[in-house]
């Protein structure tokens, strides 16, 4: 699964602000990436983590989850597959 994020996010934008792509792989693992990948979308969603809540809006509801750390991060993401 790939997930292109763009919005508030100190965790992965030096500033703040921009894009993150982020690619999972089938054994679990993860990395972010700064190329360009066209994706089949499958669902959009939004994320609001505030202090150590973390709030998921998207297609299939709402999700509510509580992190170990602190942080502020206010997205808009796209998950989807590669479009080959």
């Amino acid at each position: 699964m790939i997930y292109i994020e763009y919005g508030l996010d100190f965790d992965n934008n030096k500033y703040g602000f921009g894009k993150s792509t982020e690619i999972e792989n089938p054994d679990g693992s993860e990395y972010r990436t700064k190329e360009k990948i066209k994706l089949k979308h499958k669902s959009y969603y939004v994320r609001i983590w505030i202090l150590k809540t973390v709030i998921v809006i998207s297609s299939t509801g709402i999700h509510l989850t509580h992190k170990k750390r602190y942080n502020l991060k206010l997205i808009f993401g796209i998950c989807g597959e590669r479009k080959e």
